[in-house]
């Protein structure tokens, strides 16, 4: 996701042209997955990497053929075996990887798709045209399903929403926080019954920072299911009347910061007036981490978030089946 909007706008401050290389497919193992890409103006890498770079310096190469003569090509790398090692690196990447790379030449019509996409907060699929006469050209499918299985003329890549981050509470503790957040590709906002704490010069890379209730301003937020909302107001009586408003929202994931004694008598005082939580709700909030400081804290909350969001247990890659590659 980070790599993708920054990728987006290298592309829209130019002036370029730029060779954008797009990981299509793999067979096998990769480090890094399909949709994964590399910007370049023929020189150097601008942003991104298809590889554990075994083939950036070969890539490197064919896009200064395609910004030469805008012919945009479509590659197949065998890196099974031995073959990494002819590449120059011993990655281990060991798979075939099919590439398209391609000029760019002021922000195309697909791009512009995704921004919107991500601006409206919906899902978005665009289909590319592999067949050498409209090698490279976009369009958004008329129809819900993929393509037939083996069918290499066409391949088609999903966009989903950033992930949303709310924090409730707008103290020094929040700020690791939406850094750390920002550097993902999140959006970030803050909301603090404070208006002294919740000023927009005291946190520079948030989308937004709002001043108000939680009753006033939680029904106005736009909470969707890749939307997490963290409360570290570290006030008992705010945390209750947020989660009121929260627990029955759409949002995917609640994270309440304080120890399991606190949590459990805020949930039974809700469990009184007929709210319950359910598996959205993680209290204390974060993985077990060793943190110790806003910082360690902060990395331990966004690895929840994260492997919440994208079903995963958030345990060791070293104990699990769980595919090992680079988004």
């Amino acid at each position: 996701m980070k790599e993708l909007q920054d990728i987006l706008q290298i592309v829209r401050r130019g002036p370029g042209p730029f060779a954008l290389a797009t990981l299509l497919r793999v067979e096998g193992a990769s480090y890094r997955r399909p949709g994964a890409r590399l910007l370049s103006d023929g020189k150097a890498v601008l942003r991104g990497s298809l590889s554990g770079g075994c083939l950036e310096g070969e890539i490197l190469a064919r896009a200064a053929e395609v910004l030469a003569d805008g012919t945009p090509r479509l590659l197949r790398y065998d890196l099974r075996g031995d073959a990494d090692l002819v590449w120059g690196s011993g990655s281990g990447c060991e798979g075939i990887l099919e590439i398209l790379v391609e000029r760019v030449t002021g922000l195309p019509d697909w791009m512009i798709w995704i921004e919107e996409a991500w601006s409206s907060r919906t899902s978005l699929r665009i289909r590319t045209d592999l067949s050498q006469e409209k090698l490279g050209m976009r369009s958004i499918p008329r129809y819900p399903g993929a393509s037939a299985p083996g069918q290499r003329d066409e391949c088609f890549e999903a966009f989903a929403a950033p992930i949303a981050l709310w924090i409730l509470g707008a103290g020094d503790d929040s700020r690791p926080l939406v850094r750390l957040a920002k550097e993902l590709g999140w959006t970030v906002g803050l909301l603090d019954h404070r208006p002294a704490f919740a000023r927009p010069e005291r946190f520079p890379e948030a989308d937004a920072v709002r001043a108000g209730q939680p009753a006033a301003v939680i029904s106005e937020l736009p909470l969707d299911d890749r939307t997490a909302v963290v409360l570290m107001t570290h006030n008992y009586h705010k945390d209750l009347e947020a989660l009121r408003h929260l627990l029955p929202s759409s949002a995917g994931y609640l994270g309440l910061m304080g120890s399991r004694a606190r949590g459990a008598k805020l949930l039974a005082e809700l469990a009184e007036t007929g709210l319950t939580a359910d598996a959205r709700l993680h209290t204390p909030v974060g993985l077990d981490l060793g943190a110790g400081g806003p910082e360690t804290m902060a990395l331990a909350i966004l690895a929840e978030i994260q492997a919440a969001l994208h079903g995963r247990s958030g345990a060791s890659l070293r104990d699990t089946p769980a595919a090992v590659s680079a988004p």
